[in-house]
This record gives structure tokens, sequence and C-alpha cells, in this order.
């Protein structure tokens, strides 16, 4: 059998990614996958979206930090 993937395959860097990224939910639907990148902070690394206003957004592009602010 022959499977044809669009990236080549890598055994062992797939699950060392996963564990310092995750996802954040946007208010409009859609998510963020993020890394963290010091205390309550995080580094945007992908928009996964339908909703276009949110590829517009300056804070969503990929490479731009977040501060994580607690809700009290």
């Amino acid at each position: 059998m022959i499977l044809y993937l669009p990236e080549p395959f890598d055994f062992g860097a797939e699950e060392k990614k996963t564990e310092q990224q995750f996802s954040l939910k946007l208010p409009s639907g859609g998510e963020l996958v993020v890394e963290g990148c010091g205390q309550n902070q995080v580094r945007v690394i992908d928009i996964r979206s339908t909703e276009p206003m949110d590829y517009i957004n300056v804070k969503f592009q990929p490479g731009s930090v977040i501060d994580l602010l607690p809700n009290i």
C-alpha cells in the first residue's frame, strides 16, 4: 500500500509539537493554535476560522504575542 501525504512524515516530531501547542477558542467560533512563550503569554502559530474578520485582526496574526488575563 502506498500512502501519499502533503507533508513529509516524521515519527517523533509530531508528538513533540503537540505537547507545546494548544488551541484557544475565538468569540466567532474559530480557534487559534498557540504555544506558550512566557508567563501568561502565548504566541500565535496558526488561525483556524471561517470568519474573514478573524484573519484581518492584527492580534491574531501568526507570530504575534497575546497576554492571557485571568477572569475575575
